[in-house]
């Protein structure tokens, strides 16, 4: 409301104050606000592994190669239906950088 000169800002202060409430009235009737991103933090290896995915924009066939595995074995520990080895724990250390105690206690 500053940027116009001085006896402007009276003549336009009604229309500014009557334009801002319409928009504000636009705005709860028809424009949702946007959620906030919420991730959550990760509980499982699956979760930490999945997490790593999606910051790296991978698919699980990508991530399989990228760990050295094959989608299948990925897969199956991404339904908890194999346990992961120490290779692979390995893997998930150097190559994801997955603090090796969280591997330890989730594995």
């Amino acid at each position: 409301m500053n940027a116009f000169p001085d006896g402007e800002n009276a003549a336009n202060e009604s229309k500014i104050a009557e334009l801002a409430k319409a928009i504000e009235e636009y705005e709860d009737r028809l424009v949702p606000m946007p959620m906030p991103l919420v991730i959550k933090k990760p509980e499982t290896l699956p979760d930490v592994i999945e997490l790593k995915m999606f910051e790296q924009q991978m698919k699980r066939k990508d991530m399989a190669n990228l760990l050295g595995i094959t989608d299948t074995r990925l897969s199956e520990v991404m339904h908890g239906k194999r346990k992961i080895n120490m290779e692979l724990a390995k893997r998930l250390y150097k190559t994801l950088g997955v603090d090796p105690k969280f591997i330890l206690e989730k594995a």
